[in-house]
């Protein structure tokens, strides 16, 4: 962050910020002294750490949709950590503060950044001790339409509107510290249109109450510290799901309901199975899913509440397993147990990844979970290079396709690995002391560095070096000879290589026989090679290093996936140009890539260029034909070209190919039967699958 400056430049700086106190506007001298009183402590809270730490809020909020408005006071209650005499909370910048006011109610003189910092700094007036209790009183308002003033520069986290509203925790719409991390209790009362509801979690019951004007006033309680203030309030339609001791309800614009049961017992399940793997859920029994627009993100989950946009809600596509399992296991990761700074982000996103992934798991075939565990894989490896896990936050734009794949993916198959590590039994209990311990708590990667080394039996500081502190790759290589043994058997005799001198761990060498027979071998790996020696009954045809993908590895079948996803994530944010080009440098590797042909025609069509889609597809079907589903995909989409090049007869010659391949991957025969009764339209493309 750029805290204030204390040279020439501090005039700059005073014009650009919204500067006031006792008496509205301060003047230049007073302007002067009250920069260089507040640049050192903020200069101090970052070199030192943070100097307060809320207990609670009390908050009462008026949406006014008409007028985008909010109009809310806000108190504060909060300690301080060290001997201070100014406060720092962030703020968004859509929002003007009239007054603060102190212990007293006295107003104090504050400073409000709305443009780089979108902060408040607060002169206290005197010095408090450590450990000293205070209360600040904020007055605020403004509009909240647009994305301006929140962390985000093109998308709202925070709306006020006709249609409907939400407030998220992370857009700042009420004056918080230490994002991520400073939880706290609170008391928050909401006032909306009289035919409006609102959706939020609270310990306790929430009955609304009618004012004179006829608008309602809904009240949300937390008994117990969180980070809190995440809302939507609209004229919904609501569901109740009960199962299992849990109640979940969800709130949905009219027209958007047909699949709130649905959701709702997928939901459910994926409850009962985090209380059984991990440990009870710690805010209650109640859980909220809501329905948002699709100006926000697509989900977002804030304490007992998760939101979904309206495209995702709506849609005729499966319930979207692996967004529900990994939004509600923020509920362990990231609410229950914190973080004590944003740099430790992997403990929340990469454990509530994996944790969807633990789930898919329960609900899979092995072969399945293997196409899974492959997914992540190819996603992980996507930017692996450009940040480690540890380092991501600071350095990468925790929006960008570079920081999902390095802390999402690639930090859920660090978890992956090292289960497979320390053995199901011990990573088992390794989550559920982690979080039984830290619930209520905040943590960090020491922090469950050390906990993993003792529940391990031994120190894993090699493992976290190699996988979390640093980036980069093992790549296995085979060099091997196959010897006729006098027993008419063969011996395959070889060594496996990699280049990381760091890389400690055992290596599985399978052998890939005539007959469908199959011979393993497991070595211990201290270096750079390892020898092996195996024998099989039949011809040898194949040697494959790690075949259950037990480490994040690269190789030449790999990097060609790993290219078509950097295209996929770019052609998923409308980056056609560079899609185009990540999708040809694939090809390029591998001419015979099905699923790189396959992206390119699904990128022609989003371009609506028929005739190149019908011969990418058909390119994906002369390919590798891998993975299977490609062909049956190919074949519709082929079709789908046809019938927007109007072309009946030939669409539909497509679609029974498809019919007869009889591959249902993504429910691909249900499309078959929607697109042979109607021809397709353009705007049906969003179902295709891409992974």
């Amino acid at each position: 962050m750029v805290y204030f400056k204390e040279d020439e430049s501090i005039c700059k700086e005073a014009n650009r910020m919204t500067i006031q106190g006792k008496r509205g506007a301060a003047p230049a001298v007073l302007t002067i002294m009250l920069f260089l009183a507040l640049a050192p402590a903020a200069r101090a809270q970052t070199e030192q750490g943070s100097a307060i730490d809320i207990i609670r809020y009390k908050i009462n909020a008026d949406l006014l949709p008409d007028s985008h408005t909010l109009k809310a006071q806000t108190v504060v209650t909060f300690k301080t950590l060290k001997q201070t005499q100014s406060a720092v909370f962030e703020m968004n910048g859509s929002l003007s503060i009239s007054t603060v006011k102190g212990p007293d109610g006295k107003p104090l003189q504050f400073i409000q950044d709305k443009v780089n910092e979108n902060n408040v700094k607060i002169n206290l007036e005197k010095v408090y001790p450590a450990e000293a209790e205070i209360t600040l009183a904020f007055d605020y308002a403004g509009p909240l339409a647009t994305p301006e003033g929140g962390p985000i520069p093109d998308t709202r986290l925070a709306y006020v509107g006709p249609e409907g509203s939400y407030l998220y925790y992370a857009s700042r719409w009420f004056p918080f510290h230490g994002y991520a991390a400073d939880r706290a209790l609170s008391e928050i009362s909401l006032t909306v249109p009289g035919n409006w509801t609102v959706a939020g979690h609270s310990s306790s019951p929430v009955t609304p109450v009618k004012n004179k004007d006829g608008r309602k006033t809904f009240t949300f309680v937390e008994s117990q510290p969180v980070l809190p203030g995440s809302f939507a309030a609209g004229q919904f339609i609501t569901r109740t799901v009960n199962s299992n001791g849990m109640q979940v309800d969800l709130y949905a614009s009219p027209g958007s309901e047909a699949r709130l049961q649905e959701f709702g017992q997928e939901i459910s399940q994926i409850l009962q199975f985090y209380n059984t793997k991990f440990g009870p859920y710690a805010l209650g029994s109640r859980f909220v899913l809501a329905q948002v627009d699709n100006d926000t993100l697509e989900t977002y989950s804030g304490a007992g509440i998760t939101f979904m946009a309206q495209k995702v809600l709506a849609s005729d596509k499966p319930v979207p397993v692996e967004e529900l399992a990994r939004e509600v296991a923020y509920q362990w990761w990231g609410q229950a147990v914190g973080l004590k700074r944003f740099d430790d982000a992997w403990l929340a996103q990469g454990l509530a990844e994996y944790s969807s992934v633990l789930y898919r798991e329960s609900q899979q075939s092995p072969a399945e979970f293997h196409g899974t565990l492959s997914e992540i894989l190819e996603q992980a490896l996507a930017f692996e290079q450009d940040a480690s896990i540890a380092r991501a936050p600071a350095q990468l734009n925790d929006q960008s396709p570079a920081y999902r794949s390095v802390v999402f993916y690639k930090g859920a198959y660090v978890y992956h690995m090292m289960r497979t590590t320390i053995g199901d039994e011990k990573f088992f209990k390794l989550l559920q002391t982690y979080y039984s311990t830290n619930k209520g708590k905040n943590s960090s990667i020491d922090d469950f560095e050390g906990l993993s080394g003792k529940v391990a039996g031994s120190s894993l500081r090699g493992f976290f070096a190699l996988w979390v502190d640093s980036t980069g790759v093992p790549e296995f290589k085979t060099d091997y000879s196959i010897l006729r043994t006098k027993e008419g058997k063969f011996k395959v005799r070889g060594a496996v290589r990699q280049n990381l001198d760091s890389f400690r761990g055992p290596v599985d060498v399978q052998v890939e026989a005539e007959g469908g027979r199959e011979a393993k071998t497991t070595l211990d790996m201290r270096g750079t090679s390892a020898d092996f020696d195996v024998e099989t009954d039949g011809k040898p045809l194949e040697i494959v290093v790690d075949p259950e993908n037990r480490y994040l590895r690269i190789s030449d079948a790999l990097r060609t996936s790993v290219v078509v996803r950097r295209g996929i994530q770019h052609m998923r944010r409308e980056e056609y140009a560079e899609a185009d080009e990540q999708f040809h440098a694939a090809i390029k590797l591998n001419p015979q890539s099905s699923w790189a042909w396959y992206n390119l025609g699904l990128l022609y069509i989003e371009q609506r260029n028929w005739q190149k889609a019908r011969e990418a597809f058909s390119s994906a079907l002369d390919g590798d034909q891998q993975p299977s589903w490609v062909v049956v995909w190919s074949y519709i989409h082929k079709g789908n070209a046809y019938d927007a090049d109007d072309n009946r007869e030939r669409a539909v010659a497509e679609y029974k190919k498809a019919e007869q391949n009889g591959g249902n991957y993504d429910n691909a025969q249900q499309a078959v039967a929607k697109y042979l009764g109607q021809p397709y339209k353009k705007d049906r493309a969003s179902n295709s699958p891409t992974n």
